[in-house]
Formats: structure tokens, sequence, C-alpha cells
């Protein structure tokens, strides 16, 4: 099945005199639902993977419990591991260091948890050009998958901009929604809004942790079923599997008929496990969001 010329995601950066509203990355986002003493080990190893990796290009970070930013260096490094491993049963702290200029300058990488009720999720924003690396990106995503304990993920385009920022909030919420209706492939990228889903959207590539994955029967189940189809590929990714639709990730278009048929179909295969959410997300109506949700269901 092949796939439609996209847009250069260049054309998605606003900017404003305070730096970058909003730009595109690669975003990896994985989900759980246990509590920060049966998981706290593991973000904290992905932490560590990450600042191994982007450690030089990062330049502030921001706590929930702080009020602004502060300049991130080898003296903070450990604020995030303690947070981690304080003595209580709360999801994963609100956390997050990033390259840019400032809090309203906010670009990849990004590290971030962020939670909602008792669900949870890890979110890494990468460089776009990450999308055409797969070797080193599957190299990446089987040590985060091996580390975290999800119960599902997805890795794609998305919006990258700072919901911790209030201005940036207000701006990107009245500026993204025709971008989120017209372009199929690009995530919210405020995936806290989704932790509380039984099965958020698919991607690009689609992580499926080890409880779906046995209620799906096994990772052979899940080859079997997407078989007629070579573009599609199925990998093992930590105790789960990853479902990578295309060899490269894809924006779509809807006013040009690309509605990414690939992930319609990783989509539908798993329609009957993602529940029927009701939601308002940033930027959308209710039934805008309900459909946004949806957009890869048939």
């Amino acid at each position: 099945m092949s796939q439609v010329h996209q847009p250069s995601v260049d054309k998605f950066t606003r900017r404003d005199e305070h730096g970058t509203i909003y730009s595109v990355s690669l975003e990896i986002v994985l989900y759980t639902r246990r509590p920060k003493p049966e998981l706290a080990e593991g973000p904290i190893a992905c932490y560590a993977l990450f600042l191994e990796r982007f450690g030089r290009h990062l330049n502030w970070y921001l706590a929930s419990s702080m009020r602004r930013v502060r300049q991130f260096s080898e003296k903070y490094v450990d604020i995030f591991p303690t947070l981690c491993r304080e003595p209580d049963k709360k999801p994963l702290p609100f956390y997050r260091v990033f390259h840019g200029s400032g809090i309203r300058d906010y670009l990849p990488p990004v590290f971030a948890t962020l939670s909602d009720g008792d669900d949870s999720c890890l979110q890494i924003h990468l460089p776009p050009e990450w999308a055409t690396n797969w070797n080193d990106l599957r190299t990446l995503l089987a040590e985060l998958a091996g580390a975290f304990p999800y119960r599902y993920g997805h890795v794609g385009y998305a919006l990258c901009w700072n919901d911790m920022s209030v201005e940036r909030d207000i701006e990107v919420s009245t500026l993204i929604r025709p971008l989120l209706k017209r372009y199929p492939g690009l995530s919210l990228g405020n995936p806290f809004e989704l932790c509380d889903q039984d099965l958020p959207p698919v991607n690009w590539l689609t992580l499926i942790g080890p409880e779906l994955l046995e209620t799906i029967g096994g990772i052979d189940n899940v080859r079997q079923a997407l078989a007629d189809d070579d573009a599609i590929s199925i990998l093992p990714l930590g105790r789960g599997v990853g479902i990578k639709a295309g060899e490269t990730p894809q924006l779509g278009d809807l006013n040009r008929g690309d509605d990414l048929p690939l992930y319609r179909k990783v989509g539908t295969y798993l329609r009957e496990y993602r529940g029927e959410p009701e939601i308002e997300l940033t930027g959308l109506n209710e039934e805008e969001s309900e459909a946004w949700l949806a957009r890869f269901d048939v």
C-alpha cells in the first residue's frame, strides 16, 4: 500500500518574539497505570539513557513544585530520580527537561513525565530528523521499552509545545485546531490528556504492552492479523510489541485525500480495545475530540 508524498515538517514551525510557539517533533510516549513505587526505577533508567544521548542539548528543567524554569546543569541531574523515589503511591511526577532559550521557546530534545489521576506517561520529543534514522531509533526504543513497564505507547510526528507555560497554553489552544483536523498523522503533543484512555490512537509505531498482548493472543496472532500488508511490520519491544505502519512516519493531508491507510489498518485492528472515550482535548471541542480519537478506527 503506497503512501502519498507528505508536506515538509518545517512548514509547521511557528514563532514569535519569545521563541518557538510550536514545532513538529518525532514523539515517543509510553503510558502506564502502575503506582510510582512499582515503576520508579524504569523511568529513572530511561532518564539516564536520555541524558547520555542528549544531555549536551538540554538547557532548562521544570518540576511541578517550581514556579519557573531553571537552567539545567549537572547540579540538578538528580532531581528527577529523587522525585521518583519519594515514598508515596502517587503516579509519576510532573517533570520536564528541554532544549530552547526558555519556557516559551520549547524545543526538542525533551524528556517529560506527566500524570492524570492514577495514570501517567513518559514522553520524549526528538528532532524530526530521527524519523529517517530507523536503526538508531529502534535501538533507543528497545532500551526505553525494556526499562519502562508500559501498557501502551506510540511513536510518530507530534506538535511540540509547552503546556506548562500559561501563555503558550492559551496561544497554542487557538492555533492547533486546523492542524489536527487536517493532518491525521500529527499527535496532540500533550499526552497526559490521554493517560486514562483504554487505548489512545495508533500512530506510525504503536506499542502494545504485555497485558493487552496476552489478551490479543501474543505476537504471532498480531503478525497473522496484519500479514496481508508487507508495509506493516511487527517487532518485539521489551515485554510487548511494536506495530510499524510504513517505513517512515507520515503526516497525511485530508485536503489532498491522504488519510493514512496504513495507520487506519492498524487502528481498525485495535478498535475494539479502544473503548468509547468522552473527552475534550486541547484545541478541540468534545465532538471534534471524539472524532480525532477515532480517526483511524475504520
